[in-house]
């Protein structure tokens, strides 16, 4: 009984061994035989935007050097702002914010699924085991059998060879999608750090606004008592420190608001984030972004973007799916063979004549199909055709964005320079209109008037420099900074080459096929 059934396992194990080389022999065959490359498609579809097509240089960029800027200096670019709290809040943001997480776990998803597909066109082989006992004509038959079968489709058509093309595209765009969210949570965290300082500095001008107006109103009470003033005048100085007063806590509340978005942005419920700002009001320091800006040339971006290179991947994507339809109609080949016992009862399995073996080979394609097949393709041509379009609209888009960051980051450093100017006049006029007010000289209108322009002079200024450097901020991210190359997608070029275009990808992909 041993012996037998040790027959057996070993009988099994050839068997299966055997069909596994005759589908290795047959896939050779069929790998000779295989379909020439797939013809282009439709020719309706626009040519993709290429680095031939992009400008040679930025119209907007001015006196800003053309040279590639330091890939670590982009990838980390709130280093240059030289921000304790801005770090904290950049390191808490990337572990623990959810859309970045949601964009790891889609790119976990599409690495399974790149795996599962090349998994399902490796040879199968299951194993089986069974008794039955069945009764016919008053009599039972019982009966015991064991087995090993195996099945291979080879890729005699080239579609399985498109599915896993088409996989690893959707791949290469789950990585850049997490490489994207990164690059936009960056630009978030930032720019919400940037308008609660704002917030917060603003708030501290506005407290000064109104304490010197208190005191105003207190040098004007001892004047009206003493008759020097009249309560016109003292209702006046009443109304601008109260008004003064009033919008403090709209900037609290702005502040708060501003809190509560890099709350969400690192992870945290509202109020959690207060540890990370601890500390007085400051503004960062920009000159090192400055002075270290490069912008490279516009056909950097399709290296450097990952949204760019994410579209591209999804033109990719989308011609292994049209390439995988049409050779879905051509013949297709499967292999399929099992060995096993049989006998009447268990003890039976293993000896002379309950051996059972087969193998068998088909080849199966559409006759006729009322042009589904044609339908199918013609819809993974409109499909990538829109693909197409939308990868170009994501480069001009890109492009716009960058123009724009320029000419807005040249037009409010241009502006600082006038604001700070009439800050100094503004500083001047209320301090001379103070001196000649406790002299007597003037009116407390006129003393109001000067303080209301000092308070407006400062503000702007403030809002200036908080342009500038959101500005500043969002070049940044325009530009492709806030993310650095970790993980390497199957067949993605290194991140020091430049991606290749959507046609080229197109050509390189039908000439494997």
């Amino acid at each position: 009984m041993p012996h037998r059934l040790a027959r057996a396992v070993l009988g099994l194990g050839l068997g299966a061994g055997l069909c596994v080389g005759l589908g290795a022999c047959a896939v050779k065959g069929a790998t000779a035989a295989a379909p020439g490359p797939a013809p282009s498609a439709t020719a309706a579809t626009p040519a993709p935007v290429g680095p031939a097509q992009l400008p040679p240089a930025w119209a907007q960029a001015g006196e800003l050097p053309g040279t590639a800027p330091d890939a670590e200096a982009l990838a980390r670019w709130w280093r240059l702002l030289d921000d304790a709290r801005l770090d904290r809040l950049m390191q808490r943001a990337l572990a623990h914010n959810s859309t970045l997480a949601q964009a790891q776990a889609s790119l976990r998803q599409a690495q399974a699924v790149r795996r599962a597909t090349e998994a399902s066109q490796a040879p199968a082989v299951s194993a089986s085991a069974g008794y039955s006992r069945s009764r016919s004509a008053g009599s039972t038959v019982p009966r015991a059998e064991a087995g090993l079968s195996a099945g291979w489709s080879p890729d005699l058509n080239g579609a399985q060879a498109a599915a896993r093309r088409a996989a690893e595209a959707d791949e290469s765009a789950a990585l850049a999608d997490v490489d994207t969210a990164r690059m936009t949570l960056a630009a978030q965290v930032g720019l919400a750090y940037l308008g609660w300082c704002d917030a917060r500095l603003r708030e501290e001008l506005q407290r000064r606004y109104a304490e010197s107006l208190g005191q105003t109103l207190v040098l004007t009470r001892w004047r009206a008592q003493a008759g020097l003033d009249s309560v016109l005048t003292l209702e006046q100085a009443r109304l601008a420190a109260e008004q003064a007063l009033a919008a403090l806590p709209l900037l609290a509340i702005e502040a708060a608001q501003a809190e509560h978005q890099l709350a969400a942005l690192t992870g945290q419920t509202p109020g959690a984030v207060q540890a990370l700002l601890a500390g007085p009001a400051g503004w960062p320091d920009e000159r090192a972004a400055l002075q270290g800006l490069a912008t490279g040339v516009p056909a950097d971006l399709l290296r450097r973007r990952p949204d760019l290179r994410a579209a591209e991947a999804a033109v990719q994507a989308q011609w292994a799916r049209r390439d995988q339809t049409r050779r879905e109609g051509w013949p297709g080949l499967s292999l399929s063979g099992s060995l096993g016992f049989q006998a009447l009862s268990l003890g039976a399995l293993g000896g002379a004549g309950t051996g059972v073996a087969a193998l068998a080979a088909t080849i199966s394609g559409p006759l006729w199909d009322h042009g589904q097949r044609d339908a199918l393709v013609a819809q993974q041509d409109a499909a990538l055709d829109l693909s197409r379009l939308q990868y170009e609209a994501a480069v001009r888009t890109a492009l716009q964005e960058v123009e724009d960051a320029l000419v807005a980051l040249r037009g409010h450093s241009v502006r600082l320079e006038p604001l700070a100017r009439a800050a100094d006049a503004a500083e001047a006029l209320a301090q001379t209109t103070r001196q000649q007010r406790e002299a007597g000289l003037v009116a407390l209108t006129d003393q109001l008037s000067a303080e209301r322009s000092l308070q407006s002079a400062l503000l702007n200024l403030q809002a200036g420099r908080a342009l500038r450097t959101q500005a500043l901020v969002t070049l940044y991210q325009v530009l492709g900074g806030g993310w650095a190359p970790d993980v390497a997608a199957p067949g993605a070029p290194p991140a020091s080459a430049p991606a290749s275009s959507p046609a080229t990808a197109v050509q390189d992909h039908a000439t494997r096929s």
